[in-house]
């Protein structure tokens, strides 16, 4: 069974769009507008096994701390970071992988082949 997914984005559109491509891919995706909501639902919502999220976004903290949060407090939680900027991988959590902007489906595909176990 695929584990459920949450989709941290700012950007409505391509929130959208991944959601979509995640369930063509046979994934429930939840999505979160930022990261405090994403941190929200994480805090309340069992069986999450992949966050990915966008690196910078506006609110009170970004992906980044996010994702420490996450993988603080879910060690074996797969992250995948989404940005259209280069040169951010440094920051990636052991077992992160970095996906940057504009991607495609198969681009997701072989990200998400990277952190969820088989």
């Amino acid at each position: 069974m695929k584990p459920k997914i949450l989709l941290v984005e700012d950007e409505p559109l391509l929130r959208e769009m991944t959601r979509e491509d995640l369930r063509d891919l046979g994934y429930c995706a939840i999505c979160a507008r930022n990261a405090p909501e994403g941190w929200d639902v994480l805090q309340n919502e069992e069986s999450i096994g992949v966050l990915i999220t966008d690196i910078r976004m506006p609110g009170e903290f970004d992906g980044w701390e996010l994702a420490r949060r996450a993988r603080n407090q879910l060690p074996s939680l797969g992250i995948i970071y989404i940005s259209g900027y280069s040169g951010e991988e440094q920051q990636l959590a052991a077992g992160g992988v970095f996906l940057k902007k504009p991607y495609r489906l198969p681009d997701m595909e072989r990200a998400l082949s990277e952190v969820v176990p088989n």
